[in-house]
């Protein structure tokens, strides 16, 4: 069963926050807490900005390549770990 509800006056539908995403998101921000910074901080140093690095945390977007590639740049981590950790939490 899908829920709906209604944000920013759109409907959004659960189902599209995946549990991926969700996962991806929860992956972030603890590679981001534990290098101690900010979303800003981390915007600043991916050149993302801080309410997408917000919707990504909260796992409302998907991450392109691309994003991936600026994220773990600026955490000074490979790629492969962010999808890796992604990978062993599901």
């Amino acid at each position: 069963m899908t829920e709906s509800f209604s944000f920013l006056g759109h409907s959004v539908n659960v189902n599209k926050l995946t549990k991926i995403d969700l996962k991806f998101g929860k992956v972030l921000r603890k590679k981001r807490l534990h290098r101690k910074l900010t979303q800003e901080s981390l915007s600043g140093d991916s050149g993302l900005s801080r309410a997408y690095i917000s919707e990504l945390e909260m796992g409302h977007k998907d991450p392109s390549l691309y994003t991936l590639f600026k994220l773990s740049s600026a955490l000074k981590i490979k790629v492969s770990s962010l999808i890796d950790e992604v990978q062993d939490s599901m």
